[in-house]
């Protein structure tokens, strides 16, 4: 995936509520290895109601079971704040 379709779909997701470019953003990331990010790309895809299926969650589980609680503590942050962006957002554009 090219850059540019990264950060089209990231806007897509940040701006729009985009669940299935959260899910595109989280399956990229699966494809690459990624860890935290994908963490962060799956508890997106999950607030945002994409169709996940179990091979999405047993690579998020994979992932969170590799992590300390701190560092899982602060993806968990980030991953709500990122939620409040997003509806805040939403809310400005309705």
């Amino acid at each position: 995936m090219k850059r540019s379709d990264t950060r089209s779909l990231v806007e897509d997701v940040a701006k729009h509520c985009d669940a299935m470019a959260a899910l595109t953003l989280y399956d990229h990331s699966i494809e690459c290895g990624h860890r935290r990010i994908a963490l962060l790309r799956y508890m997106d895809a999950k607030d945002l109601a994409a169709p996940l299926t179990r091979r999405h969650h047993a690579y998020a589980q994979t992932v969170a079971d590799s992590l300390s609680v701190d560092e899982m503590a602060s993806i968990a942050r980030q991953a709500i704040e990122r939620s409040r962006q997003r509806r805040s957002a939403a809310t400005k554009h309705d």
